[in-house]
């Protein structure tokens, strides 16, 4: 491992998350932030000009104002592009972005009938991958990789482990996508809550506030953020409340959890055939008058959201929680009734943290899917990772990909 090739590194993406941060930057600004001398700051903006990850945009001249136009630093959104997947037992949703994040396509199909075979679903997310791509126009050169959400136990090296309502196990889903697309892009598989909490810019943001992310959607899952990172466990299993069993009965330990009681799966039956899901529970939403079989179904779905919550509350002692998915839109027709039961239940000494609603549209967690795969490319590296002598910003292959 060669010292200058680490400072080199950290330099290199210290400069592009201040850029994401803040920007356009001149070089000087870049220089005085990160603490740099203007020439070695120079060279790190030379590199990632030369990748492609940042572009010199050129000041319009003030008129009578003498001399050359000023030149600043910023991100180029057409330097990279990302591919983010949201996989349920209903659809696969996928988007294309860029750089800069901007969502450039989007292709969802339904999966209700191809769910349980992965080498199906693996297919169908590789041809949605070649899809959004090519229906985008974008050089596949510059495609940095693919990120997947997956509605379950997923370990560090990207295998689902159990998800239930895809009826999965110890399927390496990453593996069969690469086979299937036939092009050496990244794969990166995550959870869906994980997939959420990167949507709504709780990761890798030097935020020492703990925060718990719930994803409401066809169970619940949740992503324990702390300093900007998840907490994964030993296993990398940390935050699968879904599994919390809400009873004292052994042998409810599979049939009554927060996940399946909690999940969208009592509404089914009140949505509106000809909508999809999340735009039938965003209909039940904006009902004015709910009735009562709505509002039986919502008090039976606040009494299950209250005790995990509560339970959630008191073992991890969380500053705010955030809730997203498609479910997430009903809270707030249960929140006072949420709040209320939290209040009266209590440890004393406990505060209640604030509960919010984000990242309810449909594609959100697609987007997450897609920003844990970009985030990659600002997150300092790891010192068992240096030493290669490789730029931040180039990438270790590339491939031509054509719609089949």
């Amino acid at each position: 491992m060669k010292t200058t090739n680490l400072i080199r590194h950290v330099n290199e993406t210290r400069c592009l998350r201040l850029l994401r941060r803040a920007s356009p930057l001149s070089r000087a600004d870049i220089a005085r932030e990160l603490r740099l001398t203007r020439a070695t700051a120079g060279k790190v903006i030379a590199v990632l000009l030369q990748a492609d990850l940042a572009v010199e945009l050129t000041e319009p001249q003030e008129m009578g104002k003498v001399g050359r136009p000023g030149i600043r630093v910023a991100l180029n959104p057409k330097g990279a592009f990302f591919i983010g997947i949201d996989l349920s037992s209903t659809w696969v949703a996928g988007v294309l972005v860029d750089f800069s994040g901007n969502l450039l396509n989007k292709i969802v199909v339904p999966n209700s009938k191809n769910f349980r075979d992965s080498e199906g679903v693996a297919e169908i997310i590789a041809d949605l991958a070649r899809r959004l791509v090519v229906g985008a126009g974008v050089d596949t050169k510059r495609v940095r990789g693919v990120g997947i959400s997956v509605p379950g136990i997923v370990d560090r090296n990207g295998v689902v482990v159990s998800a239930k309502l895809l009826e999965w196990e110890d399927i390496d889903i990453g593996q069969l996508v690469t086979t299937s697309l036939g092009a050496p892009w990244p794969i990166r598989v995550c959870n869906d809550a994980v997939a959420l909490s990167a949507a709504i810019g709780a990761l890798d943001t030097h935020d020492t506030e703990d925060l718990l992310v719930v994803l409401l959607s066809e169970g619940v899952g949740a992503a324990i953020i702390r300093n900007g990172r998840v907490a994964e466990g030993v296993g990398g299993f940390a935050g699968e409340i879904g599994h919390m069993v809400l009873s004292a009965n052994p042998e409810d330990a599979k049939s009554k959890t927060l996940g399946l009681l909690g999940g969208y799966g009592p509404f089914l039956s009140l949505l509106p055939s000809e909508q999809s899901i999340a735009e039938g529970l965003a209909s039940l939403a904006a009902i004015r008058d709910p009735g009562k079989l709505l509002n039986d179904t919502l008090d039976t779905w606040a009494a299950v959201i209250s005790v995990g919550l509560l339970n959630l509350i008191h073992i991890l002692n969380p500053a705010r929680i955030v809730l997203g998915g498609p479910l997430a839109v009903l809270f707030t027709r249960i929140q006072t009734r949420v709040d209320t039961v939290l209040q009266e239940n209590l440890l004393h000494g406990l505060t209640l943290p604030p509960i919010e609603v984000a990242g309810i549209e449909a594609d959100t967690v697609a987007l997450g899917a897609a920003g844990t795969v970009r985030d990659s490319i600002f997150l300092l590296p790891e010192l068992d990772q240096i030493g290669n002598g490789m730029p931040v910003g180039r990438p270790p292959q590339s491939a031509e990909v054509g719609e089949r």
